[in-house]
């Protein structure tokens, strides 16, 4: 059976002498994995093909969860992001946690993902800020969307530090569970979109509290070189 799927490739991986399998995710049937026959010979038409961070329409042959991909129309490859090793490993953020919260089709967060990449590569978006807001809208896009202005218990504004609460969300220190998340009050302004004009590492300490935030609120944790390279 074959189809097409507009999709980005998240992973690629070696596979026998020339061939690499491909983990996608396609705006119409959410994660798949399909093979690059022969990509990694010197001349193969489809290398581009079976690149991280390749976006086009892919052709599939196959049944099941068993797809061969015979043919690309490329929509970009976002090439000028593997020139800069910060945004590189914030693009593999980007593309992991888009692969893993794409087991059904999740077409919004395709499109900020896509978005996200695209700044970075042709608008100079700083690779802190990218991760950043690409978290809050993983968060958004599956119903879990934070607001940093107010206490969402007691109605109070924040100006200053606050907290995750699982259950509520975000609240005052005053509001606070034992076990909330604290979020001093420099993390709170630039995951809010107050300040963005801070050092790279407050920005990577607000972006390691966010993914916290994410991994309680939808079970998926980032694990690449992002955070481990900025520790």
């Amino acid at each position: 059976m074959d189809k097409k799927v507009k999709a980005i490739v998240t992973r690629a991986v070696p596979y026998k002498e020339a061939d690499m399998i491909l983990t996608l995710v396609s705006l119409e049937e959410g994660r798949m994995t399909a093979s690059a026959r022969g990509c990694l010979k010197p001349r193969a038409k489809l290398r581009f093909a079976a690149s991280p961070m390749n976006f086009g329409e892919y052709m599939l042959s196959g049944k099941g969860d068993r797809y061969i991909v015979t043919d690309c129309v490329q929509y970009d490859s976002f090439a000028p992001i593997t020139a800069d090793i910060d945004k590189y490993y914030a693009a593999c953020l980007v593309l992991e946690l888009l692969a893993k919260l794409s087991p059904e089709p999740q077409p919004q967060l395709l499109l900020h993902a896509v978005k996200q990449l695209k700044a970075m590569a042709y608008e100079d978006k700083n690779a802190e800020d990218a991760v950043c807001d690409f978290l809050l809208e993983a968060l958004d896009d599956n119903g879990n969307g934070l607001d940093f202005s107010v206490c969402a218990e007691c109605g109070c504004i924040l100006d200053g530090d606050a907290a995750f609460s699982d259950s509520d969300g975000i609240v005052c220190p005053h509001c606070a569970g034992f076990d909330a998340i604290r979020v001093d009050a420099t993390s709170r302004a630039f995951i809010a979109g107050e300040r963005r004009d801070i050092p790279s590492e407050l920005k990577t300490r607000a972006n390691m509290t966010l993914a916290d935030f994410v991994y309680r609120t939808l079970g998926v944790r980032p694990d690449n070189s992002y955070f481990k390279e900025q520790k």
